[in-house]
């Protein structure tokens, strides 16, 4: 089966051509130039590079968040559309298990990435033939997540893999010292090819949507100025943005 896999959660950018479980090509970005404009012309590129055509492709494969809004809307849209255009399988991959199996050792995983203002989005793991949850996915404050795994997790080797995780490397260290083992950068990057690695599920593109894990910070500053609006209409009136 031909697979087009695709991550588009931060802001590096990745897309993979898998064959029978073999990368033919893969292509990655790290620039600030935004997805929209680099996106379906980097899947060109890479389907150009092998002599596939992009109507060769038997299933679509794409990171369904968290991460940033508006790289999770431009991924997510183009499978869809990929998807109902060839009428293929659309699947997802969570962006926190698929950073996970960057991580080789034993022990439990915590892939993180930066949600701004000293929060994270983060997630706990213990990987094998069946992936276990140590800990949900979500939102969570430098406080609130260090005191959560500390308090889980006592003794032994803590693993984390993060693109952000200079940003927090020192709340690690001083909080755990040698128990904390951070992946190298190098080695802590989303890459497409992963996806097919990580536990993942099948979609209807017609109503798949992202998992953002947290309100966008518009909408987070409509709503508290808004209290009673969002009491009567449970939803949202912002359209969310990065």
């Amino acid at each position: 089966m031909r697979v087009l896999a695709m991550d588009t959660s931060t802001e590096a950018m990745s897309i993979a051509l898998i064959e029978e479980n073999d990368v033919k090509m893969e292509l990655n970005t790290y620039t600030k130039i935004k997805h929209s404009k680099q996106l379906l012309p980097l899947i060109q590129a890479a389907c150009r590079a092998i002599n596939w055509s992009i109507s060769s492709v038997e299933a679509i494969a794409v990171t369904r968040g968290p991460g940033s809004y508006t790289g999770l809307r431009i991924g997510v849209t183009t499978a869809k559309v990929l998807a109902k255009e060839l009428r293929v399988p659309l699947y997802s991959v969570g962006s926190l298990e698929a950073l996970a199996v960057n991580v080789k050792e034993d022990g439990p995983v915590f892939p993180f990435l930066n949600a701004r203002r000293q929060t994270v989005f983060l997630a706990g793991y213990q990987k094998g033939e069946a992936w276990q949850t140590l800990l949900p996915v979500g939102h969570y404050t430098l406080e609130d997540w260090l005191d959560t795994i500390d308090e889980a997790f006592p003794t032994g080797p803590l693993y984390f893999v993060s693109p952000d995780a200079s940003l927090f490397e020192a709340a690690i260290q001083e909080k755990w010292g040698e128990r904390a083992k951070i992946l190298a950068k190098e080695d802590s990057h989303l890459a497409a090819h992963r996806l097919l690695e990580a536990p993942f599920r099948e979609e209807d593109a017609d109503i798949f949507v992202p998992e953002y894990a947290k309100l966008a910070e518009a909408e987070e500053k409509w709503q508290a100025s808004h209290p009673d609006q969002v009491a009567a209409h449970h939803g949202s009136y912002v359209e969310r943005a990065d």
